[in-house]
């Protein structure tokens, strides 16, 4: 009867997010106040503290950052700080009139540095990822349904390598840079997407909560966190975002280490309902082994 009663709900909440996911393609603006996320049903919380090692945070937090001495995070940055670039503008082969109609690529060179490092860390770890979902239905060109230069694009998905985890992100390419306390049109496209597609397979049903990490590269200068997960007793999305994270520089400045840190996180919470018997001795709020980056190519996926 339980076991019903929670599929039930997941149902109603997939039908939420789907009839979500197809009103904010037809109406939402590219950057949403606070006033634009209430009428959709988004309740941001508190900011994520990015900044403090160990922040006193009454509200939950999913993903909390690296900060293990034996990662090689440090060391991985340092060897390709000689890959960082600090504009594209600078490639001269590029079309400047085609560069100026998809400005995603400016975030996409920036997200690349991030990637290349990730890689070579992920295999410093044990255990294997499992299968990484590939179809999400992003639009190619939300905006008007035309490309420009606030089109936006999915780029990496990232999942925990502990398979009992609901936990799930993504990494998103921007041409615009949000103003704090506001969010990006592919910030809420991201969340309600990640939220619905783990709700959709129903591995998930002994958990209430399944959270959703964005990290979103805006143009070349900027990057952002946004954390969110389904409310089971309002059926509200909760967001939590950091600060503007600020990537300009001739060479990897601090923010760029700290969020590497933010990305290579581990999924952690209680979002098992409390009935479950805990299986394992890191199931819980003891952590888990981290999440990662998985390359799956450029573009939207279909």
């Amino acid at each position: 009867m339980e076991q019903n009663r929670r599929r039930d709900l997941e149902r109603t909440q997939y039908d939420m997010l789907c009839a979500l996911t197809e009103y904010i393609h037809e109406r939402s603006p590219s950057i949403l106040d606070d006033a634009d996320l209430e009428a959709l049903g988004v309740v941001r919380s508190t900011n994520l503290d990015v900044d403090s090692r160990y922040p006193c945070d009454f509200e939950p937090l999913f993903f909390p950052p690296c900060y293990d001495e034996d990662s090689g995070l440090e060391e991985e940055a340092d060897q390709a700080r000689k890959l960082w670039r600090e504009t594209l503008d600078d490639q001269k082969h590029l079309d400047p009139e085609w560069v100026e109609n998809a400005g995603y690529i400016y975030a996409t060179m920036r997200a690349h540095w991030f990637d290349g490092v990730l890689a070579r860390l992920q295999y410093d770890y044990d255990g294997e990822m499992h299968p990484i979902p590939r179809r999400y239905g992003f639009p190619a060109a939300p905006i008007g349904g035309e490309y420009s230069d606030t089109m936006y694009v999915p780029n990496y998905y990232r999942v925990p390598t502990a398979a009992d985890k609901p936990h799930m992100g993504i990494i998103m390419l921007d041409s615009n840079v949000a103003p704090e306390g506001k969010m990006l049109w592919s910030e809420v496209d991201a969340a309600v997407t990640l939220l619905r597609e783990q709700i959709r397979p129903g591995r998930f049903t002994d958990h209430h909560t399944k959270p959703a990490l964005i990290c979103t590269f805006e143009w070349e200068t900027h990057a952002r966190l946004t954390q969110a997960h389904l409310d089971a007793q309002t059926n509200k999305i909760i967001i939590r975002q950091s600060r503007q994270l600020d990537l300009r520089g001739k060479e990897p400045p601090p923010d760029a280490i700290l969020l590497l840190r933010w990305l290579l996180n581990s999924p952690v919470g209680a979002t098992r309902y409390e009935d479950e018997a805990v299986k394992g001795a890191d199931d819980g709020d003891g952590g888990g082994k981290p999440v990662v980056v998985a390359g799956v190519g450029e573009g939207a996926a279909g």
